[in-house]
């Protein structure tokens, strides 16, 4: 399995906003604090966009990783807690959001994060190659998918063959903040013979490819 690229790695975290400003400090006068930070494109400008229940949003912005590089980050605030997201990893937007809540705690008398902090989860979304069929899963599945094929009319100017295209775990959805699905299926609209797939996991974006690892050797 070769990883692609990184579409997007988004850390959750869950924590009540009013217990992270219990002195109600007005958001709209730390903007400009936030962006000049992080270097945001794309901030509030009005009272109106700072409504946490659509969650208030920060775009485009840079974060320092190393001393090497920066990295781009997302940012969006809700009641109930924050959204990290990167291009690179789950671990880069922890990364980001611990660097944003000490800051918050530093400068303006937020409380420390790691005492109220309720949970972390994630979303993984990666772009891979992988040459291992879908089919391998079950034999029947190239059976079925030929006979789905030879079902097929009006396409005698343009042949068609129907592969398997994609499996998916899931969570039973009458439980409590059920955790998203793990998908693996072909990237759409691109030649199948890429071999390119889209894969989305509840996951750190490494343990996502570990995951992805183990996967493939069920294909061979």
């Amino acid at each position: 399995m070769k990883l692609l690229s990184v579409k997007q790695a988004r850390s959750i975290w869950l924590v009540n906003l009013v217990d992270l400003n219990p002195r109600g400090r007005n958001l709209l006068f730390l903007i400009p604090n936030i962006v000049n930070r992080y270097k945001f494109s794309l901030f509030p400008t009005k009272p109106e966009e700072l409504d946490l229940s659509k969650g208030i949003k920060f775009q485009l912005g840079s974060f320092q990783k190393n001393q090497q590089f920066e990295i781009s980050i997302d940012l969006t605030i809700y009641n109930d807690g924050l959204l990290g997201d990167t291009r690179s990893s789950t671990e880069d937007s922890d990364a980001f959001l611990d660097d944003f809540l000490t800051y918050m705690a530093e400068e303006f008398d937020f409380v420390s994060y790691q005492n109220i902090l309720r949970s972390k989860s994630y979303v993984s979304e990666l772009w891979v190659q992988t040459d291992k069929s879908l089919n391998n899963l079950n034999p029947k599945l190239e059976k079925f998918a030929k006979k789905l094929t030879s079902l097929i009319e009006g396409h005698s100017h343009h042949p068609i063959a129907f592969e398997t295209y994609g499996i998916a775990f899931w969570t039973n959805p009458t439980i409590t903040l059920p955790p998203g699905p793990f998908r693996f299926e072909r990237a759409g609209e691109i030649p199948f013979t890429e071999n390119r797939y889209y894969s989305v996991a509840p996951l750190q974006t490494e343990v996502h490819l570990e995951l992805l690892m183990e996967f493939e050797k069920i294909l061979k």
